[in-house]
């Protein structure tokens, strides 16, 4: 966008999301499965940051089988946005989580015996769920050794579960030798619980990374989170070309000219070498930016903290991290520009001298994780090149300023 299209209720700072790169990136997901292969989106943590309900509406429109949240809370609130499909919590669910769940018609995931008692102590009603089996993750899951001796206990418990999937998560997915190893130990825990009379109606076990790596994990349903919003997994390659679908942006607020010799920000940590043409930004390290300065740098913690950030960057460890925005990261009609003084809580400052056309209400956007953007920024979704509806902490803006309405 070259400017800011949206009225107060969405406010100079926002988060843009692709819902077309959304789509095109699920399609390709789709091209490497087999015929039958069902697709689950995941959608937890806000969608990755680009926004759970509205991704949830998108692709179960255009095929996606199921979304996945990671919690119990997460899943209500799609279903009360609205969200029909099916939709499976990744994290068991807590005592007091599983009455809202059913009733809710969640899918639940099964991670010990105890998880079991747990919904059949809760009430005489059945529930959907899947078994989830540690493989090698050494998180949530039974250990896949002792499936042969907790099925049995399972079953008589008496409680008319549903058993609609028994999955695992790989803790290598990207090394083909290492998630081989877990898929068979999947595949051999799933024998044993169908030879002690338990049926699943589905195996799933690939996530985004296993999905392009091991095809042969595929089997009945994959779990796609990091392709879905155009991120490659760590250690994976391919040509397909997935798209970004995040771009955080925020309007220009003050240009102006700064003198030779000048200090800009906290602590006069930048210092103008030239006369210099500084525009600020109303997005901070709030928002999700790095609170590392750009420019020439005079304290010995603020040089360290930058070196680390740098080379946690070029290593490919920044997103982990939560380092937010590198100091090149914010790009301004089209061209890459440094921030200058230290990042403040909601506004930095960054050198423009070389940008002939900037101005007062032009964006900027920033390569920003989309997982360090908070729910406070509003989400912008684009579709054919234009805005289509902005969610708010106020509620549901509809295009180019026509309103609000309440969620659902």
């Amino acid at each position: 966008m070259g400017s800011e299209p949206w009225g107060a209720l969405v406010g100079p700072t926002w988060a843009e999301v692709d819902l077309d790169a959304v789509v095109a990136n699920l399609a390709l997901v789709r091209s490497v499965l087999r015929e039958g292969c069902r697709l689950l989106a995941v959608v937890k943590a806000n969608a990755y940051g680009h926004g759970a309900v509205e991704i949830a509406r998108t692709v179960l429109a255009v095929g996606a089988d199921a979304v996945g949240v990671g919690t119990v809370a997460e899943g209500l609130r799609l279903r009360s946005a609205g969200i029909d499909g099916t939709i499976l919590v990744f994290t068991p669910p807590r005592p007091v989580d599983i009455g809202p769940a059913l009733d809710a018609d969640l899918s639940l995931t099964v991670a010990s015996l105890e998880d079991a008692l747990a919904l059949a102590r809760s009430r005489p009603v059945g529930g959907r769920v899947h078994l989830k089996l540690d493989t090698g993750m050494g998180r949530y899951g039974l250990p896949w050794r002792e499936v042969g001796s907790l099925v049995p206990r399972l079953m008589e418990l008496g409680f008319p579960l549903q058993w609609d999937g028994i999955y695992t998560h790989f803790a290598r997915g990207a090394d083909r030798a290492a998630a081989g190893q877990e898929l068979a130990r999947l595949l051999q825990a799933e024998e044993v619980a169908r030879s002690a009379g338990m049926s699943f109606a589905m195996r799933h076990s690939a996530a985004s990374a296993a999905v392009l790596t091991l095809p042969e994990a595929h089997l009945d349903m994959v779990r796609v989170g990091s392709l879905l919003y155009g991120h490659m997994p760590l250690g994976v390659h391919t040509n397909l070309p997935f798209r970004k679908a995040f771009t955080l942006c925020s309007t220009v607020a003050e240009v102006r000219p700064v003198p030779k010799g000048e200090e800009v920000g906290y602590g006069g940590e930048w210092r103008a070498r030239r006369p210099t043409v500084i525009a600020t930004l109303p997005v901070g390290f709030a928002d999700g930016l790095d609170i590392v300065m750009g420019g020439p740098l005079r304290r010995p913690g603020v040089l360290f903290r930058a070196l680390v950030g740098s080379l946690a960057r070029r290593v490919g460890l920044g997103r982990f991290l939560r380092l937010g925005a590198a100091a090149s990261a914010v790009v301004l009609d089209g061209r890459v520009v440094q921030t200058v003084g230290r990042v403040g809580m909601q506004h930095v400052t960054v050198d423009c001298t070389g940008v002939p056309t900037v101005r007062a209400g032009i964006v900027a956007q920033l390569r920003v994780p989309s997982t360090v953007v908070g729910a406070h920024l509003p989400r912008v979704f684009v579709q054919g090149g234009r805005p289509v509806r902005a969610d708010t902490p106020l509620g549901t803006a509809l295009p180019c300023g026509q309103g609000v309405e309440e969620e659902a």
